[in-house]
């Protein structure tokens, strides 16, 4: 009990200390045309903010404030902004990955979802239900709530490698699992460096490759079921999926690059593009960050550009993951009260046509359904565009490292992931290693327990889901919301498909604070340095 509350009391410190320091930092609105914006965007997504910020100002009169916190994946923004909201001093507008990650600052606002503007009348207004990919829209709402509204699309699940590296020691392009495992051990056989797995952010990018093996084993539905936490590790199939992966994931993590440990995602890039290393696994903001700050062009796997001789870096899907459009969007959520006017027309026409043309030409690519011509920066970009267009509904997941997961367990996957690549080396015993990855199962187990209760909490104020009665993101319902009136539609089957309003219900809603036990341990961990 005593560490309990010695554990709570530093958390509370934690984060008391994480608002006054924001405090301090935030930019200071000095007229009403100025409009407050938090977002994690400090490279590719700074370069696309850049440009749209002086477009936005041409055509509103408004000009932005951004204030950047750096972080993969937002890991450092994220809890600042919910520390801010819990505190009742939301910024004025902020950045937010659509999936359950909204849903946490939902749970974390003193007055819930009515803290924040409704942006279901408002797609409906600007008719992003009618021009947008119905995907996109579907994995921003909670039971046909928006609650904010979407800037990009991003593809997750890349693999990334130079291919005249994999030509001189003839190797193939990996178009399966089996063939990137082969494709590893006969590189590292010839002295080759296979993989880079950077550990300077945290545990991102180490979740983001086991994810993704996750999924080229598991397929769509043990995926979903792990993003509403209701994955039964106890299942004897579930159980060798999960236990696969971990093996997998230690065949690339024994054979990365010697120097990763204190790197990030994008300190590694060069190591790629330069032939040092083959292969590295991210989403498409990859390609965004190559292309501003290395001048290198990336390219999609397909012909004819896998038979020309002078491109260093190309992507393709996951190997085995093709099937699927694994999704990242970014969106804007704007907070009730003094400042939403101005917030409103920011994030409006950030996720208009005119907005899009100037953003998405700089990262990611469009939710517009309607784009015929090629006006990206890079062949790749368009490549995943025609991928989004093409791709069913049903096979749309979203990635859990970027938004598919809830704050608290997010964070507690992360410093699983990163414990667990520190647990074993090539050289560790069968036993050694075995002990890991029992602790990382347990570790899971908490984490999926966490998500559950949290998609519970959720539901509890009606935000049960991803998607819309009838139209469940990814055709896949959680058990609480798996009813007759939810059931799944044929993805696309009309013209007209997802027209209807989506109004939310004016509903009182009860405050539940994310910060549960689980997640002020975890926050502890991350906050108390190793010995």
């Amino acid at each position: 009990m005593i560490a309990i509350i010695a554990a709570i009391v530093v958390v509370i410190v934690v984060v008391a200390v994480v608002v006054v320091v924001v405090e301090e930092k935030r930019p200071t609105t000095t007229t009403s045309k100025d409009v407050e914006f938090y977002t994690w965007w400090a490279t590719e997504g700074k370069v696309a903010l850049d440009k749209l910020a002086p477009a936005f100002h041409n055509a509103t009169g408004y000009t932005l404030q951004p204030y950047v916190s750096p972080g993969a994946g937002g890991s450092n923004a994220i809890y600042a902004i919910l520390s801010l909201i819990e505190a009742g001093k939301p910024p004025a507008t902020f950045q937010v990955h659509f999936g359950p990650a909204m849903l946490s600052y939902v749970e974390a606002a003193p007055n819930g979802i009515n803290s924040f503007v409704n942006m279901g009348p408002v797609a409906e207004q600007m008719n992003l239900t009618n021009n947008s990919l119905p995907e996109v829209i579907e994995a921003g709402e909670f039971n046909g709530h928006l609650l904010s509204l979407p800037v990009d699309l991003h593809q997750g699940a890349q693999l990334y490698f130079n291919p005249q590296l994999l030509k001189k020691y003839n190797v193939p392009i990996p178009t399966n699992l089996s063939t990137l495992i082969s494709d590893t051990k006969t590189l590292e056989s010839d002295g080759v460096t296979p993989w880079i797995i950077p550990g300077g952010d945290g545990g991102w990018d180490q979740l983001n490759v086991w994810e993704d093996i996750f999924l080229a084993l598991a397929g769509n539905k043990m995926y979903d079921e792990f993003m509403y936490g209701t994955l039964n590790m106890s299942n004897p199939t579930v159980a060798n999926t999960i236990n696969e992966t971990s093996d997998i994931y230690s065949l690339f993590q024994n054979d990365s690059y010697s120097g990763e440990q204190s790197m990030t995602w994008t300190q590694a890039i060069s190591e790629v593009t330069s032939g040092q290393v083959a292969f590295q696994v991210n989403g498409n903001w990859y390609t965004n960050y190559a292309y501003d700050f290395l001048n290198v062009t990336n390219y999609p796997a397909v012909a004819p550009y896998t038979s020309w001789t002078n491109i260093s870096l190309m992507s393709e899907d996951f190997p085995n993951t093709s099937q699927y459009f694994v999704m990242v969007t970014d969106s804007v959520a704007v907070p009730t009260g003094s400042t939403q006017t101005a917030g409103l027309i920011f994030a409006k026409y950030f996720a208009s046509w005119a907005g899009q043309m100037v953003f998405t030409k700089w990262k990611a690519v469009t939710f517009y359904d309607n784009v015929t011509t090629d006006y990206f920066n890079t062949p790749a970009q368009w490549y995943s565009y025609q991928l989004a267009k093409s791709t069913p509904g049903n096979d749309w997941v979203y990635q859990l490292s970027d938004g598919g997961l809830f704050a608290g367990p997010l964070a507690s996957a992360e410093s699983a992931m990163a414990s667990f690549s520190e647990s074993f080396t090539p050289s560790s015993s069968s036993s050694t290693f075995q002990g890991a990855v029992s602790v990382l199962d347990a570790s899971l187990k908490q984490v999926l327990s966490s998500e559950e209760q949290q998609w519970m909490s959720a539901n509890s104020l009606g935000l049960g889901y991803m998607g819309s009665p009838g139209h469940p993101f990814g055709g896949y319902l959680p058990p609480w919301a798996n009813t007759s009136a939810n059931a799944t539609v044929t993805a696309h089957a009309t013209s007209d498909y997802h027209t209807n309003s989506r109004n939310a219900d004016n509903v009182q809603y009860v405050y539940m604070s994310p910060f549960g036990l689980s997640f002020l341990e975890n926050m502890v961990t991350l906050a108390v340095p190793k010995a």
